[in-house]
């Protein structure tokens, strides 16, 4: 990168804050009209987890940084979190080896192209992006997975786990996959989803949430 290697810092969270945050509503799917971008009323009361392992930090103010994350991509290209500055990051964790990404993989595509269609005709840049980070694979492999299910957003290789140990404060390790967090334009967490999406509109509806404040 030009001007050397950059360093960032980041904040730790205390497990309080964790367990101060509020945990997830149920999403339902977006409606037509002027709708749209709503999550449905009907279901704001019904917790999506109720062992309390999804969360959302509605107040900005409380929001916990999110790490900046650098590595390659599955194909060898460089990636840097940081260079999405200002947009909006939807940051998967998953393996090929693991069912519960399998099953969810069709929903995410689905979100993506949603917000790449937005993305498109956006005349302020791209508003949200979408990144995976593949963990305890191998390159082949996970290839094959993307191929499968036509996702076409880049991942982090992370063989190693060492990306998903960056995430050790969110109770995130190389073993509790999948796992999703939506990051805010500033890079701070506004929800992390540590359990596979059973529909699209549930993602979209929370992403939505971060777009229109």
């Amino acid at each position: 990168m030009p001007g050397g290697p950059r360093t960032h810092t980041r904040t730790a969270l205390p497990r309080r804050s964790l367990l101060a945050a509020v945990p997830l509503l149920g999403l339902a799917a977006c409606t037509g009209g002027d709708d749209t971008n709503r999550v449905n009323e009907i279901n704001r009361d019904r917790f999506v987890s109720g062992d309390g392992s999804n969360y959302r930090w509605e107040d900005p103010g409380d929001r916990p940084e999110a790490p900046v994350v650098t590595g390659e991509s599955l194909t060898g290209e460089p990636l840097d979190t940081a260079d999405w500055a200002g947009s909006i990051v939807v940051m998967n964790f998953w393996g090929s080896w693991c069912p519960p990404c399998r099953s969810e993989a069709e929903y995410l595509v689905e979100a993506h192209e949603h917000f790449a269609e937005q993305n498109q005709g956006s005349s302020e840049g791209r508003d949200v992006e979408f990144v995976g980070v593949n963990i305890r694979d191998t390159v082949d492999a996970a290839l094959a997975f993307e191929q499968r299910y036509g996702v076409t957003y880049p991942s982090f290789d992370d063989a190693s786990g060492a990306i998903a140990l960056q995430f050790v404060d969110y109770d995130i390790s190389p073993t509790t996959i999948p796992a999703t967090f939506v990051i805010d334009r500033e890079q701070r967490v506004f929800s992390v989803w540590r359990e596979d999406f059973k529909d699209a509109e549930t993602l979209i509806a929370d992403v939505n949430q971060v777009l229109e404040q």
